[in-house]
């Protein structure tokens, strides 16, 4: 940020120095000549592009399955602390608490599935199942953090 200044006066100054100069004469730049592209030349390239391409959203894939895998692991952890920490409870807070939990074990292999789904996913689908595996997975958490605040409440 701080060169864009003096960029912009160097520029300016530039402009203002070509403006004053005469151009009645026209500089033609001949290109080398070089040798013609064939079909191969652009197959090997675009090949080449593809493969990188592929690769590129393979890695992407993999990361996001990885990164999502290792908080789905996280919060099984959370989940099963929270089974003990209600384990407490009584009479109708605890039947209240059991549906929660069953609810919230549901999501969770709901988010499970998606994710197989996912790592099971072409390249080519695998973006729309990404949407729906977040959507998923935000579900999951808001449902943790619901029911860990009502057994905190409830326990208290």
């Amino acid at each position: 940020m701080k060169y864009v200044t003096p960029c912009c006066l160097c520029l300016s100054l530039f402009l203002v120095a070509c403006a004053n100069e005469d151009t009645s004469e026209t500089v033609v730049v001949k290109k080398p000549i070089t040798d013609p592209v064939t079909d191969e030349d652009v197959s090997r390239e675009f090949g080449e592009a593809y493969d990188t391409t592929k690769e590129f959203t393979q890695q992407k894939h993999d990361e996001y399955a990885a990164k999502l895998d290792e908080q789905l692991k996280e919060l099984n952890v959370k989940i099963d602390q929270l089974q003990e920490k209600g384990s407490d409870l009584k009479d109708d807070a605890k039947v209240k608490w059991n549906e929660q939990m069953d609810e919230l074990k549901v999501q969770r292999d709901h988010v499970s599935e998606k994710l197989e789904q996912f790592n099971d996913a072409s390249a080519d689908a695998w973006e729309g199942l990404k949407q729906d595996l977040d959507t998923a997975w935000e579900n999951l958490k808001n449902s943790f953090e619901k029911t860990k605040n009502e057994v905190s409440n409830s326990v208290d």
